[in-house]
């Protein structure tokens, strides 16, 4: 499954065991069904489901190719520093997206995700499991490879698998009532609205979106925004409590705690010669995952009219953490 083989299958399946994955409680199979939503074979999901709210969704990847290379060039390939470092730009995107979401009162849907090392609870090689040492890297990886779904339930999270708009459960209707958003560089314009497209302010707080979105589209359903103009958007969600409560839940939720062990790093352990009582010939894991710095609460430099924030983004002269640099 984490392959990609059920993308394609060459058979008809009768029955799917998810096997290999996380985030099962005594309680309930919180992983199980994550991934059986991702395959779009959950089946007990109520009607509400697929219509209840206004979704928001990632537009195209959350990080560059050029991230990717500059990263795979520094940290040889059974390395789990390479998966850390992909992960970094890719959980900051999930909680922008959050945060967007909150904003707005919407469900976020989650952007595909990738992992570059699987995970593993034993030796890995070449970050992958020593039987399946042809699997593809990076590769399309489920929510609960680098995240925990059963803490996204216990905080009572609504959110959406990154298959969701895809499901043929998903009303055509609901999909045809979308609204683009995307987000001006700094000293540049903002384009015209139109009904399926507006063009916001560089700096734009995200607690004002919604306002825009609906004067182009009162009936919108979908609003989506690319990860580069989700970062130029100023991480203020209408008030300094607002964004102190979101803070607390996302050190929450997108922190998960997972172990890559590579063999190549591991100091001859299972050898004869190992002596596990030497700290300097000592096996090596990485841990991840820490959740992204959080958004700040006090919004000194996102101002609240747009002559303050027409002057931030063409002199520069208010930008602060709210406002993250664009590349």
């Amino acid at each position: 499954h984490k392959a990609g083989g059920p993308a394609s299958p060459r058979l008809s399946p009768l029955t799917v065991h998810f096997t290999f994955q996380y985030s099962d409680t005594p309680d309930y199979p919180h992983g199980k069904r994550q991934r059986a939503r991702e395959a779009a074979l959950w089946a007990v999901d109520p009607p509400e489901y697929f219509t209840e709210g206004v979704f928001v969704a990632l537009d195209g990847p959350t990080y560059s190719e050029a991230e990717q290379a500059a990263v795979y060039a520094r940290f040889p390939s059974w390395s789990p520093q390479r998966h850390m470092h992909m992960d970094a730009p890719q959980r900051q995107a999930v909680r922008d997206l959050l945060g967007l979401a909150t904003a707005v009162g919407g469900i976020p849907v989650l952007p595909s995700l990738w992992c570059h090392c699987d995970r593993y609870w034993g030796f890995l090689k070449n970050c992958r499991f020593p039987m399946v040492p042809n699997m593809n890297l990076p590769f399309n990886c489920p929510q609960d490879a680098l995240y925990d779904p059963t803490r996204w339930a216990a905080k009572g999270v609504r959110w959406r698998e990154h298959t969701f708009l895809d499901n043929p459960n998903v009303p055509a209707l609901l999909r045809t009532q979308t609204v683009t958003v995307t987000v001006a560089a700094p000293g540049e314009v903002p384009a015209a609205a139109a009904p399926d497209q507006i063009s916001l302010a560089y700096g734009t707080p995200m607690s004002e979106v919604m306002a825009a979105v609906r004067q182009a589209r009162p009936g919108v359903r979908v609003i989506r925004i690319a990860n580069h103009h989700l970062r130029r958007l100023c991480r203020w969600l209408g008030s300094s409590q607002a964004n102190a409560d979101f803070n607390k839940l996302a050190r929450y939720i997108l922190t998960e705690s997972s172990r890559y062990c590579p063999q190549e790093d591991m100091g001859g352990y299972g050898g004869g010669s190992f002596d596990w009582q030497n700290p300097f010939v000592a096996y090596n894991c990485t841990w991840g995952f820490h959740y992204p710095s959080p958004f700040p609460e006090g919004k000194a430099a996102c101002s609240a009219t747009g002559e303050q924030r027409e002057r931030s983004s063409s002199a520069g002269g208010l930008l602060s953490s709210l406002l993250p640099p664009v590349n």
